[in-house]
């Protein structure tokens, strides 16, 4: 804009109002092309030609339907784009401008047909039902990534020994590679649910009732009809609804995409706690610059845009998903422009996928960190030896180590001592540390393999 902010300066992405179409467009590309306004223009005449055609069929006109009609909806090409856009100029209405693109490049005898008996709201419901659809499907490709990534490092640290922390303090060891492991198997579950997901969609008129069908073409089944014709667009039809479809399709699959939002931005943050213990650390690009002030870092810029990106979204999700539930009456208007905000909720959640991804890539084991951390924290120790004190009849023998370790630090090597003192044998010792993190690790990633296959 010029200073008076009257007149754009470029089309340059550095002009761009939202960041998704700016500064990340190029991440974003899949998920600008499922949810712009061409898209939507796409997905209503492709609603309106796939409906023509039942029609025709379903009132003995089937001879007046020919295949290359469908050029309409498959040649479409900015062009046409910008035609409908002209005509929408003078109709100020953005589904009667479809029409009419399609009006006018039909024969005669057809063009009464279009549309016939639709409301906006029977092709729009369809149009968003798809783009939704769409959207969810970049998201699941983009989440079986991070999912790959997760199970990767979780097999390269199956056995890698941690010190376990619990409100923050040293607690029973566990292994990197089952943490990662179980955020694998919850973004594995994450992605089963969406991907078993459909969005629900109708043809149903003015107040869900069909009664513009029945009063013209009366002895069709129109039931079957417009259930041929949602099915066919790759939707599930439903027979119950107002003018408007009820936002509770809309609202259940926002609502799965919102939890996924806080499983990413969980995922992020423990990640950063990790960094922050020295226990991971990442790979050194000698080009990028961590700090304008302080050389020496490496900041985990991955995971905090991860993490912003997905609060985001979860705020916007969490809008849509109580907007949708709410409609006056048969019908108003107000979810309409609401609609059209889906696609950036999606693309911060694609976004926040994106560089999880990219962090998660670059994250490389401290294991002299990790190993450092056990030797001097044995403290631990207390679980086993105060179970096996009550084993041997000592009822007192909870109370017994927590005076002798609570808020003390005490060496691995100290307590092994103590321990070997009291009778209790190497094995198991060693038995207790290693726990069975590993074959749940194992048991975690089967279930993995067999939720994104």
């Amino acid at each position: 804009m010029d200073r008076k902010g009257t007149k754009p300066l470029s089309s340059d992405n550095l002009f761009n109002l939202s960041p998704l179409d700016g500064r990340y467009a190029s991440d974003l590309l899949d998920v600008q092309e499922m949810f712009s306004e061409s898209r939507l223009i796409r997905e209503r005449i492709h609603v309106e030609m796939v409906y023509l055609k039942a029609f025709l069929r379903a009132t003995d006109r089937a001879d007046w339907w020919q295949d290359d009609f469908m050029s309409i909806y498959t040649d479409l090409d900015q062009k046409d784009l910008d035609y409908v856009k002209e005509i929408e100029s003078h109709t100020k209405h953005d589904v009667a401008a479809v029409i009419e693109f399609i009006k006018v490049q039909l024969p005669e005898r057809v063009r009464p047909y279009v549309h016939f008996g639709l409301t906006s709201e029977d092709v729009n419901n369809l149009a968003h039902g798809l783009m939704i659809k769409g959207s969810r499907d970049i998201l699941i490709s983009h989440l079986k990534t991070l999912i790959q990534g997760l199970t990767s490092l979780a097999k390269e640290n199956r056995d890698r020994r941690m010190i376990g922390r619990t409100h923050g303090e040293v607690a029973t060891p566990t292994t990197m590679g089952k943490e990662f492991a179980l955020y694998a198997l919850r973004f594995a579950k994450m992605h089963a649910e969406l991907k078993a997901m459909n969005i629900q969609g109708k043809i149903l008129g003015a107040t869900g009732n069909l009664n513009a069908w029945m009063g013209t073409y009366p002895d069709v089944d129109w039931f079957r009809v417009t259930e041929n014709v949602v099915e066919e667009l790759g939707l599930e039809h439903t027979l119950f609804s107002l003018q408007i479809m009820p936002g509770d399709t809309y609202a259940v699959m926002l609502d799965a995409v919102k939890r996924l939002s806080g499983l990413l931005i969980d995922y992020d943050q423990n990640i950063w706690t990790y960094f922050m213990l020295g226990y991971l650390y990442q790979k050194a690009d000698a080009s990028s610059i961590g700090s304008s002030t302080m050389p020496h870092k490496i900041n985990p810029i991955k995971f905090e845009n991860s993490e912003g990106n997905a609060q985001i979204a979860e705020s916007l999700l969490t809008f849509f998903s109580q907007k949708f539930m709410k409609t006056r009456l048969q019908r108003d208007l107000t979810d309409s422009t609401v609609k059209r905000n889906i696609g950036t909720a999606f693309g911060h959640m694609v976004l926040s996928l994106i560089y999880a991804m990219r962090g998660t890539k670059d994250i490389l084991i401290h294991d002299t960190k990790m190993d450092e951390d056990m030797a001097n924290n044995g403290q631990f120790f207390s679980e086993l030896v105060q179970l096996v004190e009550r084993d041997r009849g000592a009822s007192d023998g909870y109370d017994h180590l927590k005076k002798q370790t609570r808020g003390k630090r005490l060496s691995y090597a100290e307590m092994v001592t103590m321990m070997t003192e009291a009778g209790i044998e190497a094995a198991t010792i060693e038995t207790y540390v290693k726990g069975m993190a590993g074959e749940i690790c194992d048991k975690a990633l089967e279930e993995v393999a067999r939720l994104t296959k």
